[in-house]
């Protein structure tokens, strides 16, 4: 999981349109409109830039501490001390491991891309066609991909895959904070679509599990179960799926 992004996506323009997008250390950014109309969201909390700071301390160690010894064999104490942070400090971000590991999770999802879709945060989305439509579906599930496919992410997925019969909390934790998280953001993304007139499905988790299966099915076969480097898609593979989808869902 990469955490020291920046400017990793240049502007697009389609007619009007205007799509950028921005990975920082403080979570995906992502810009789209038109020149009257530019909607952001970032993932970063309403807090003080000291409190980030510790905060973003905290997670690191987690991280490295989760990657390194999995879940079960990382303490708390051992977090507090790779952070470099005081017991009260860590305390007051995190009440236990578990809402530890679940922020590494929520984390590892967001530099993913999903937060691409929260942008429309108003009633409305600032895409009026298909074309359109298609050029923002693109562009998110090829940053997708090259998030899903690196190393310490697949790690994550991993660890917690395999502590979970040790801790079936963990399967919860995972599901809420990953899965069905970024389920429900895309079905909601997928709902205004429907509302606009972009898609003609109305059943929008059903439209939500069709875009987003074939990522996961490149994440299983070609990222957890591959020997050796993770195997991203074609580009040209990308933009198939994504026709696909918009002919059976437009």
């Amino acid at each position: 999981m990469s955490h020291h992004l920046t400017n990793i996506d240049k502007p697009r323009k389609l007619n009007s349109l205007v799509y950028t997008t921005q990975c920082t250390p403080n979570g995906l950014v992502l810009q789209v409109g038109n020149r009257n109309s530019v909607m952001t969201t970032t993932d970063d909390a309403d807090i003080s830039p000291f409190r980030r700071e510790k905060r973003q301390q905290i997670q690191a160690a987690a991280q490295r501490l989760f990657l390194a010894n999995g879940y079960k064999r990382t303490s708390m104490e051992a977090i507090r001390a790779e952070a470099g942070v005081s017991k009260p400090t860590l305390y007051t971000h995190y009440a236990d491991k578990e809402a530890l590991f679940a922020d590494v999770v929520r984390l590892a999802f967001n530099h993913i891309g999903i937060e691409h879709f929260p942008f429309m945060a108003g009633q409305t989305l600032p895409i009026q066609t298909r074309a359109e439509l298609r050029m923002v579906l693109v562009a998110f599930v090829t940053r997708a991909m090259q998030q899903m496919m690196q190393s310490d992410y697949l790690a994550i997925l991993r660890i917690a895959i395999g502590e979970m019969p040790h801790f079936p909390q963990l399967i919860d934790i995972f599901r809420q904070n990953g899965p069905a998280r970024g389920l429900a953001i895309a079905g909601q993304f997928f709902a205004l679509a429907h509302q606009q007139g972009l898609i003609r499905i109305a059943d929008t988790e059903v439209v939500a599990r069709l875009f987003i299966g074939p990522m996961a099915s490149y994440v299983l076969t070609e990222g957890l179960l591959h020997v050796g480097e993770p195997r991203l898609p074609e580009q040209a593979r990308i933009e198939a799926h994504v026709d696909l989808f918009l002919h059976a869902v437009c």
